[in-house]
């Protein structure tokens, strides 16, 4: 006769092949996550290289199994429950330690290896760290490398990345970050165009000029100004305004206006006498550039060493 243990017991040992979908098959849930961070069954279902209905069924057997609507659709739209989006957090989760393990084990490794992950801001990256990839590359040739330059910030768990390069005063928590350099500003213009309109005294001179504005992932409409000790919002309105640092400093070299912008970039034509800077008091340097992680624990190789790669691109950045 059997009883409840034998069967208990006969259920554990059934073999893998035999398990049904569901929270049971860890493909079932990456292929949600995949729904979600995607919005959209089909493009799922390519991305993935499977049908659409395979990704339905997938889902549908998540649903099944928790007793619980996951996603709604409509013809043009779909919606991730509560539900839905409590998974997909416990799922981050679950994933995130799964590389963490990964990562401890790969210490054990005498040589980095495999597939880096990283992002970096367009104008900084682009600029100051693609041009050296390639000798990155050659000193750790069993690395390959998958590179993300942009202007918007780029969700390090979602997205998978091992190392995010980013700018910022300070960070927000659930991030492992390392300084890597400061970020230094400044304001400044050519000499024709001081010349023309007169130099500005005080931060409430810039309101009577031609500003230069740069914007990130969302336009700035204000500019820090340190005053009195005290860091302000200083309102202000360009002339022009550009996701990207190249035209600003053509803008400026070319006496179009005053613009504050990353020291690094304005260097050579300050130096040359092709740019002035302006208000050198009245500068805020709070920021820093920094290397941003989702892991936790010890660093792998490959992570470590394009920390250090990091550093080696920034060193003059002082």
């Amino acid at each position: 006769m059997e009883t409840h243990g034998s069967r208990r017991t006969r259920a554990r040992l059934q073999p893998a092949g035999e398990l049904a979908s569901g929270l049971d098959d860890f493909t079932s849930l990456r292929i949600f996550a995949r729904v979600v961070e995607l919005q959209s069954f089909s493009e799922a279902a390519r991305r993935i290289g499977v049908t659409p209905s395979t990704v339905s069924k997938h889902i549908s057997a998540l649903e099944e199994q928790l007793g619980t609507r996951l996603v709604n659709r409509t013809t043009r739209q779909l919606f991730v429950t509560d539900a839905g989006t409590r998974l997909y957090a416990r799922y981050l989760r679950v994933l995130d330690e799964l590389r963490q393990a990964q990562d401890e084990l790969s210490t054990l490794q005498t040589e980095p290896m495999g597939l880096l992950r990283v992002a970096l801001p367009l104008a900084l990256g682009s600029r100051l760290i693609a041009p050296e990839i390639p000798r990155f590359m050659k000193r750790y040739p069993r690395l390959s490398l998958d590179l993300d330059l942009s202007v918007a910030t780029v969700d390090v768990f979602s997205e998978h990345i091992d190392v995010a390069v980013r700018i910022a005063d300070s960070l927000g928590e659930g991030l492992v970050a390392i300084r890597l350099a400061p970020y230094r500003r400044v304001f400044c213009a050519s000499p024709e165009y001081l010349a023309a309109r007169g130099t500005p005294r005080t931060p409430q001179d810039l309101a009577g000029h031609d500003l230069l504005l740069a914007k990130g992932a969302s336009q700035e409409a204000s500019w820090p100004i340190l005053q009195d000790g005290v860091v302000r919002a200083l309102p202000v309105t360009g002339r022009l305004t550009v996701n990207h640092g190249e035209p600003i400093h053509d803008a400026a070299v070319a006496g179009l206006g005053i613009c504050m912008h990353a020291r690094w970039r304005m260097d050579g034509a300050l130096r040359d006498g092709r740019l002035v800077e302006v208000l050198p008091e009245h500068v805020v340097n709070t920021r820093s550039i920094w290397a941003v992680m989702a892991q936790r624990g010890a660093m792998s190789p490959k992570v470590r060493v394009f920390v250090e790669f990091l550093r080696e691109c920034l060193a003059g950045l002082t």
